[in-house]
C-alpha cells in the first residue's frame, strides 16, 4: 500500500487536473475499488478511499458510452469533448508516472548514492567465456580495451554493444596489471551477449548531485529503464521469456518491495520509480478498459472522421476487461505458485 498507493494516486491525478483544466465535470476521485472505506464531498467532486488498494479511478460526468444521448450538460461530458481534448485527459494519467519517476530518481541523486569506483569480478559460471579466458574471482576491471571502467553498467553495455567480437580487458589482480581477451557469447533466454560472470562493484564512494544535475539524472534513468521494460514486455509477448517469470501481482510485488526495501531505503524508492515506469506502460498497452485503448479508439476516431459505434466501443470494453482479468488470474496464480515454492 506504502509503494502502490502514491504511485495510483499520481496517475489518477493526472487525470483529474487535465479534467478539471478542460472543463470536464469530475464526478468521483477513489483510491482503490469496491466498498468505500472513507468519502467526502468536495465541491462537484467526491473523494474516496476504497477497500480494493490494488488501483484507483477518476469518474468523469458522461463518460460511459450509453450516457452520450442522456447528459444534460454537454460542455462539462467527457464524450462531448473534442478527440484533441480527450487525448490529453487519457494520457495524463501515464504521463504522471513518467514524471513521478524523474522526481524519484532525481531526489535519490539529490541526497546522495552510494557509486562504485571500480568493478569487481564475482562468481564466475563454469565453462562460460569468462571462464575460458582466465577471469577469476576478485578481479578488478579497470578498463575496456581503453576506456576506463568505473560502473557495472558501463562494462554490461560494452559486453552487449561488442556483439560477440573479441573484447579485451585490462584487469587488476594482485599486484599484476594483466589484458585479458575474451569473446562474449548470446545468453538462450535474454538473447544479450554475456561473458559468464557475476559483477559487482569495488569500492564506494557517497555522491550528490545539485537539484538541477539530479533531473537530468532522474531523467536519463528514467528513460533507461523505459527501453528496458519495453523489451521486457516485448520478450514476455513474443515468448522469449515465460510469462510466469516475467509477471507478477500483488502478492509477487509485495516480495520484491520487501527485498529493496531490506537493502535500504534509496533502493526502495529506486524500485518505487520503476514500478511506477512500468504502470505507465502497461496503461498504454492498446488493451481496451487502459488508458491505451481509448487512445486507441482516439487514433481511430481522427482516421475515421467519427467515433466508432457505441456497439463496437462495448464488445471492445468486454474483450479488453476479459484480457485484463485473464492477465490477473495468471498473475495471482503466479505468485501462488513461487510463494509455496520458495521459502
Amino acid at each position: 500500500i506504502a509503494v502502490l498507493g502514491p504511485l495510483i494516486f499520481v496517475h489518477e491525478l493526472g487525470h483529474f487536473l487535465f479534467a478539471k483544466r478542460a472543463g470536464v465535470k469530475v464526478e468521483r476521485f477513489s483510491l482503490g475499488f469496491g466498498m468505500p472505506l472513507w468519502r467526502k464531498q468536495w465541491g462537484e467532486t467526491e473523494y474516496r478511499i476504497s477497500a480494493i488498494p490494488l488501483g484507483g479511478y477518476v469518474k468523469m460526468y458522461g463518460e460511459n458510452p450509453d450516457e452520450e444521448e442522456t447528459v444534460a450538460s454537454p460542455e462539462r461530458s467527457f464524450l462531448h469533448q473534442s478527440v484533441w481534448t480527450r487525448i490529453p485527459i487519457v494520457a495524463a494519467g501515464p504521463l504522471f508516472n513518467f514524471f513521478f519517476a524523474i522526481l524519484l530518481i532525481a531526489f535519490i541523486h539529490t541526497v546522495g548514492i552510494s557509486v562504485g569506483t571500480s568493478v569487481q569480478i564475482g562468481q564466475i559460471l563454469e565453462g562460460s567465456a569468462a571462464a575460458e579466458a582466465g577471469l577469476q574471482t576478485g578481479d578488478i576491471v579497470l578498463a575496456f580495451a581503453d576506456k576506463p571502467i568505473a560502473q557495472i553498467h558501463e562494462l554490461k553495455s560494452e559486453i552487449v554493444a561488442s556483439k560477440g567480437r573479441t573484447i579485451h580487458l585490462h584487469i587488476q589482480r594482485g599486484q599484476e596489471a594483466l589484458t585479458i581477451p575474451i569473446m562474449p557469447r548470446k545468453d538462450t533466454p535474454s538473447q544479450e551477449w554475456r561473458i559468464g560472470v557475476e559483477l559487482r562493484p569495488g569500492d564506494f564512494v557517497m555522491q550528490r548531485s545539485n537539484p538541477l544535475l539530479a533531473l537530468g539524472q532522474g531523467c536519463a534513468w528514467t528513460w533507461r529503464l523505459t527501453k528496458l521494460s519495453v523489451v521486457g514486455f516485448g520478450k514476455i509477448i513474443s515468448g522469449a521469456i515465460p510469462a510466469s517469470e516475467g509477471l507478477a501481482g500483488p502478492i509477487g510485488i509485495a516480495r520484491l518491495v520487501r527485498r529493496a526495501a531490506d537493502d535500504g531505503w534509496r533502493n526502495l524508492v529506486f524500485f518505487t520509480a520503476a514500478i511506477s515506469i512500468s504502470l505507465a506502460i502497461l496503461n498504454l498497452l492498446p488493451i481496451p478498459v487502459l488508458d491505451g485503448g481509448h487512445l486507441l479508439f482516439f487514433a481511430l476516431e481522427i482516421i475515421n472522421g467519427a467515433p466508432l459505434s457505441l456497439r463496437k466501443r462495448e464488445i471492445a470494453q468486454q474483450v479488453g476487461l476479459l484480457i485484463l482479468v485473464s492477465l490477473m488470474i495468471f498473475a495471482a496464480y503466479n505468485d501462488i505458485v513461487k510463494l509455496f515454492s520458495h521459502d
